[in-house]
């Protein structure tokens, strides 16, 4: 008893201290209280309840100590009071603690069958989690609520996923009731089967009684091994939406062996058949998209016939493409007519609009860029070059001031943020920031990505501005924050210094620790094994792939694999950029295939979405980091230049311009 009591007296302390606006006194953590921190942490690991107990209080003015709380809640809970723990939920909803917090208290009633008060915490403080909508069923049935507890049962167990082994319970009683009829099994089937969770699908198949739906999903098993069954015109009707989803299915799996069959295929059924629109449209874009950057001979013709109102957008991009790709600016021409008037006048599209009405009459028309030339992009700067303009940035300061950041970094919310990232704990300081942006003005939320920014978190200031559309606050979008490095590095291995911090920019938006799905590592994002072949040969220091977060490192190889790349392509920097991104083997194959097109066509066709995007970001931020440096530059140098659209085949005169 005098145990639950001192647990009672330390944990209520902390109900009104997290209060997201309330004010902390120490501004400034000190080394002694990160040192206090980490040991509480190990306390707490080690189970020492009176050692971590001890720090607590120690710590109680601690920016992060509420992550040492919520450790005390979670080992606590079974000897709280229910209105110490609504109380601490309700004080901090509107941070990251709460939801944390209110998951160990649902649990644990869960789990100690206490279903009253589980409805009531529940209603105080709703988790939209299934885990918990299904508590919340078996506690309206425990109620005696059966009709309300069935429909709740019903709905979650339709779904085409499984769930939570928390809603067993639930369920079981639903089903003895004799809830579970063929119909409903048979929609949960077929939901199954459009996420493609088939093993579920067939543990459901046991539940199908009538013999119609048990005859379906037979048929579903029978395309699913031999797809090629859907030759036979006679075996799928309109009048079964069910056929609709077979088709879709199996001629979707014939496209990965013979994507000429399956595209008859689809054309034959996707209006014989009832298919709904959002895989309608789905395998439209599927077949259309796998034509157009196959630059298969007949993309045209099925383009045409996938899509002959333009309904798509992203087709009719493609087809536009594959006429440039051709040089055939009349059809290019009709086909920019034919966009939406939004995207028509997007500067990429105005720019092939010129272009292509210069190439049809280059002695008497002049090419007009001017709607374009102010644009801060790959296409306002490559319009500004051809038309002797200067490149504008359009850069906008943000107005944030010094006080406004004064008041923001003394929230509990920001100063926790700084404390983790002196820990280098990324994730629950983004959490933490997502959290307080909710609650803040537009204007305050921006001057939290400039604290970010000062703080040198320069790929959260990045993202923050992004969220808000600031995109003309160029202070923050575009940090430079190792330049000696990028200079020094960049000059040793002969390259321009500003495309690696482009490079850099567009991989990592400068995060140090960055990490992608595929394990590319830090500022230039580069693969363990490209690191270790570039180190080998250039002679840089590296044993581990860890050493990729360091920024020294990381640069050292990133800029030493461009050089490499640049000399792969003989000094061309447009295919050494999209090589960085897509592989050297792929850029040599797409110019193999295309390597006789203009430049600005070759980059405007490139395949793959993201390598072109990749491509023309990287060369319009080269271009706003030396304009930015007061530095004088080029989007392109005049050897390049010579070879776009405009001057292909007339090298000896620049073309006219307006």
């Amino acid at each position: 008893m005098l145990k639950t009591k001192k647990i009672l007296s330390t944990f209520a302390l902390i109900g009104t201290s997290l209060s997201i606006f309330a004010s902390l006194p120490a501004a400034y953590a000190s080394t002694s209280e990160r040192t206090l921190y980490k040991q509480a942490k190990v306390a707490f690991d080690k189970n020492d309840t009176a050692l971590a107990d001890k720090l607590i209080v120690q710590l109680r003015d601690y920016p992060l100590v509420p992550y040492l709380h919520i450790k005390q809640f979670k080992r606590d809970i079974s000897q709280l009071n229910d209105n110490i723990i609504s109380k601490y939920i309700q004080d901090n909803k509107t941070t990251p603690f709460a939801d944390d917090a209110q998951r160990v208290r649902l649990d644990n009633m869960m789990e100690q069958q206490r279903w009253q008060s589980f409805t009531r915490a529940y209603n105080e403080f709703p988790l939209k989690r299934n885990r918990y909508l299904c508590g919340l069923g078996y506690a309206q049935l425990q109620a005696g609520h059966k009709k309300e507890a069935f429909q709740t049962a019903q709905q979650l167990w339709e779904v085409g996923h499984s769930q939570d082994a928390a809603c067993d319970p639930l369920f079981a009683e639903w089903m003895k009731e004799g809830h579970l009829t063929s119909d409903v099994a048979n929609h949960r089937f077929w939901n199954a089967i459009q996420e493609k969770n088939f093993a579920l699908a067939k543990y459901i198949e046991r539940f199908l009684s009538d013999p119609t739906h048990k005859k379906e999903s037979e048929l579903f098993w029978s395309v699913k091994a031999k797809p090629e069954l859907l030759n036979d015109v006679a075996l799928l009707s309109k009048q079964n939406p069910h056929h609709g989803i077979m088709a879709a299915y199996g001629i979707r799996q014939i496209a990965r062996k013979d994507i000429s069959q399956a595209t008859d295929l689809w054309l034959r059924d996707r209006t014989r058949l009832s298919i709904d629109k959002p895989t309608l449209d789905k395998l439209n874009e599927y077949f259309g998209l796998r034509y157009a950057k196959g630059f298969r001979d007949n993309a045209v013709e099925i383009l045409a016939k996938l899509d002959p109102d333009f309904t798509y957008e992203k087709l009719t991009e493609w087809r536009i493409r594959l006429e440039l790709a051709k040089q055939d600016w009349q059809s290019a021409l009709n086909l920019i007519e034919k966009l939406p008037d939004t995207l028509k006048a997007d500067g990429r599209w105005v720019y092939w609009k010129e272009t292509s009405k210069y190439r049809l009459n280059p002695k008497s028309y002049q090419a007009n860029y001017a709607s374009v030339v102010k644009e801060r992009s790959f296409y306002g700067f490559l319009a500004s070059e051809l038309s002797s303009d200067p490149f504008y940035l359009n850069h906008q300061p943000s107005g944030v001031t010094k006080e406004q950041k004064a008041i923001l970094s003394k929230l509990p919310a920001v100063m926790r943020m700084k404390e983790l990232l002196a820990f280098d704990y990324q994730y629950a300081a983004r959490v933490e920031w997502n959290f307080l942006n909710k609650q803040l003005a537009a204007s305050d939320q921006l001057a939290l990505a400039h604290i970010a920014y000062d703080w040198g978190w320069y790929d959260q200031a990045i993202r923050g501005a992004s969220r808000l559309k600031a995109w003309n606050d160029l202070d923050i979008r575009f940090p430079n924050p190792h330049p000696s490095l990028f200079e020094e590095l960049a000059n040793e291995r002969g390259i321009y210094q500003t495309w690696a911090i482009a490079i850099a920019r567009q991989e990592s938006a400068f995060h140090l620790q960055a990490r992608s799905r595929v394990g590319a590592r830090g500022l230039m994002q580069l693969m363990p094994a490209t690191a270790k072949q570039t180190a080998k040969r250039f002679d840089v220091n590296y044993t581990k792939p860890d050493q990729l977060f360091i920024p020294r490192t990381n640069i050292a190889l990133g800029t030493a694999y461009l050089a490499q790349v640049l000399g792969t392509f003989e000094g061309n920097r447009v295919y050494a950029t999209a090589a960085y991104n897509a592989g050297p083997h792929r850029v040599k194959r797409w110019l193999k295939e295309r390597g006789d097109v203009p430049l600005d066509v070759w980059i405007e066709t490139i395949p793959f979405d993201e390598t072109r995007n990749y491509v023309q970001n990287v060369l319009a931020f080269s271009v706003i980091y030396d304009v930015m440096a007061s530095r004088s530059t080029t989007l392109f140098n005049t050897q390049e230049s010579a070879s776009f659209a405009l001057n292909y085949g007339n090298k000896s005169a620049r073309p006219s311009t307006l």
